[in-house]
């Protein structure tokens, strides 16, 4: 289905850049977007009607200037697709860019919301701020889909952690049973105190891995001993918290010795 938006021309800012990116990439519909005049009062070609209007029901006007609540056109667009609870990052992001436009928290030189800026040029009323708009709309859509992938990812490792086993007959190694990298946001010194050594096989590479757990999330310190050189293996990382073998039953043998 396709769905008529319109939002205003000229300079643009990463509320409404967001607000349409957030709609190309959690709605099915084909998003066709018109750049119009601020003061614009006749509405009925449009489908939605975003960060220009003068109106807000939540339902097509979503002119933020009219909402009370401390959101940009950004947020009411997000709390219209009703996600807010399911994409954590997503809603962060969203409330940076709310902040932001609302004066509630000016955004720092690099963030998400002055990178936006920088999509605009000089002349305005051009061709090529358009085109740079639409390079600004296809920019965030990189930013928020890999956000969407993330948490989609992370709800599919949760799924793969919980069922997968036990290595060897050793309850200190758990076998993935397929690997993912998310793996170690639910393995580590804090969640599971008691895996010492995580395996897996890799398929593509035709070999078998192994890694030990950090102590806490996005720690380099290991929850367990560090892997030892072995001329059987081969690789073993030099901080020794990671190694490859050529199959299972050399991890299998390297790990007796490893892991006890």
């Amino acid at each position: 289905m396709q769905k008529q938006i319109a939002t205003h021309n000229k300079i643009f800012h990463a509320d409404e850049v967001t607000a349409i990116a957030l709609l190309k990439i959690f709605t099915d519909d084909e998003i066709i977007v018109n750049r119009i005049d601020h003061d614009t009062t006749d509405f009925i070609e449009y489908d939605m009607v975003i960060d220009i209007g003068k109106k807000f029901d939540g339902d097509k006007y979503f002119d933020h200037h009219q909402y009370k609540g401390g959101k940009s056109s950004a947020g009411l667009i997000w709390e219209y697709l009703g996600l807010e609870n399911k994409y954590h990052k997503i809603s962060q992001l969203v409330k940076l860019v709310d902040d932001n436009d609302t004066g509630v928290a000016k955004a720092k030189t690099f963030e998400y919301s002055n990178l936006i800026k920088c999509f605009n040029t000089t002349h305005l009323t051009s061709k090529e701020q358009e085109s740079q708009f639409n390079e600004a709309i296809e920019f965030a859509i990189t930013i928020l889909y890999s956000l969407k992938q993330s948490a989609e990812d992370l709800d599919d490792a949760k799924d793969i952690v919980a069922n997968s086993y036990v290595f060897n007959n050793n309850h200190k190694i758990l076998e993935l049973k397929s690997f993912t990298p998310h793996w170690t946001t639910y393995i580590n010194g804090t969640t599971t105190p008691h895996i010492k050594a995580v395996v897996w096989e890799d398929t593509e590479e035709n070999n078998w891995k192994v890694k030990i757990p950090s102590k806490r999330l996005g720690s380099f310190d290991l929850n367990g001993k560090a892997l030892k050189q072995d001329n059987s293996m081969e690789f073993v990382h030099t901080a020794g918290h990671f190694a490859i073998a050529k199959d299972e039953d050399t991890l299998k043998k390297y790990l007796l010795k490893n892991v006890v």
